[in-house]
Order: structure tokens, then C-alpha cells, then sequence
């Protein structure tokens, strides 16, 4: 006799959609103004049995040489051995640990995030945005997730003192990811 398929654990797998998908950042400059910018290479996979992905398993790899500040000298500056050092190491990576649901759709994704060779554990606040099926009948899912870190828990510790006090760039980068999912087929 069959058994009650309620007790079985269906996981999906998921994959970002690069299309519909950013991951962006910003971090103050001489103290009173700020510099955003965005990596366009990544890619990523998500593992679920929930429906509310309250059990995910999140892998990101991110091309380190992809940043774009929409200013080549920073972005060559950023690409090198002062910050990412993308040359040597060409992925930042996240990969979660653990999830805890907040409440009202909001999930707090804890993982590894590595840069430069370094990995520290970082909280991502993740808010669940829900789920469609596109015009073309997949199934996707939406979040947008933040994060505050400090560049130099990473090395990324390059900086020129200001005259009038302070320094050229921040210590605290800001993360924010829309992050669109297709259900893999």
C-alpha cells in the first residue's frame, strides 16, 4: 500500500536569474557623500522544500572583476591588490548556514561570505517577495536582501586620510540584492 505523500520532503532547486537579478552596493566617500555600484557576473543556486524557503540552501559566486561603479580608474582601483585583489582572487562567494524566519515574510539568512580569501559570517535580512509563473509558464520567486559589513573584516583595507578629518572611503559597505529565482527545470 502507498504511503501519504504529506510526510515526503519535495526539494526544488532554483536558479538566480542574472536577467532580472542585482546585486549592489554603496559606502561613503570623504565623509559626506557615498559611491554606489554593482557586480554584473553571478550566478547562483537555491535549494527548498518550503514554499516560503524557510529551509533554503543558498550558493552565490560572484566575479570579482565584474564590479562596475560606472567609473573605469575606481573600477581598476577596486579590481586590484588594494581591495579585491581580483586577480588572485576572482570569486566572492556566499554560501548559507542557517535561516531564521522573522516574521511577515522576512528571513534572516546567515552564511559565509569569502573575499580576498577571507570568510566571516554575515546575516542577510532577506524579505520574501513572493511567487508568479512568468508569460512563458515558469515558476519564479523574488526577494530583496540586505546586509551591512565592514570591507576591512575582508582586507580590503585601502584608504587615504582626509585633510579637514576622516577618510576617503568608508569602512561600512551596505548590500542590497533583488534577486529574482527560476524555478530549474
Amino acid at each position: 500500500m502507498l504511503q501519504s505523500s504529506q510526510n515526503v520532503d519535495i526539494k526544488k532547486n532554483w536558479v538566480i536569474d542574472a536577467a532580472h537579478t542585482n546585486i549592489n552596493f554603496a559606502v561613503s566617500h570623504m565623509v559626506i557623500s557615498e559611491v554606489t555600484g554593482t557586480f554584473k557576473e553571478f550566478e547562483g543556486t537555491v535549494i527548498s522544500s518550503n514554499d516560503d524557503f524557510s529551509d533554503a540552501q543558498i550558493v552565490v559566486s560572484i566575479n570579482a572583476k565584474s564590479i562596475n561603479t560606472e567609473n573605469n580608474d575606481r573600477d581598476n582601483h577596486l579590481r586590484s591588490k588594494d581591495f579585491f585583489d581580483a586577480e588572485n582572487h576572482p570569486l566572492l562567494t556566499f554560501k548559507s548556514s542557517n535561516v531564521r524566519i522573522e516574521g511577515n515574510g522576512i528571513l534572516a539568512f546567515t552564511g559565509d561570505l569569502t573575499m580576498r580569501g577571507i570568510t566571516k559570517s554575515v546575516v542577510l535580512n532577506t524579505k520574501f517577495k513572493g511567487r508568479a509563473v512568468n508569460p512563458w509558464g515558469q515558476l519564479v520567486a523574488a526577494f530583496k536582501g540586505t546586509a551591512s559589513i565592514n570591507r576591512k573584516d575582508w582586507g580590503l583595507s585601502w584608504n587615504a586620510a582626509l585633510e579637514a578629518g576622516g577618510f576617503l572611503v568608508g569602512e561600512e559597505i551596505e548590500l542590497t540584492l533583488n534577486v529574482e529565482l527560476n524555478e530549474a527545470k
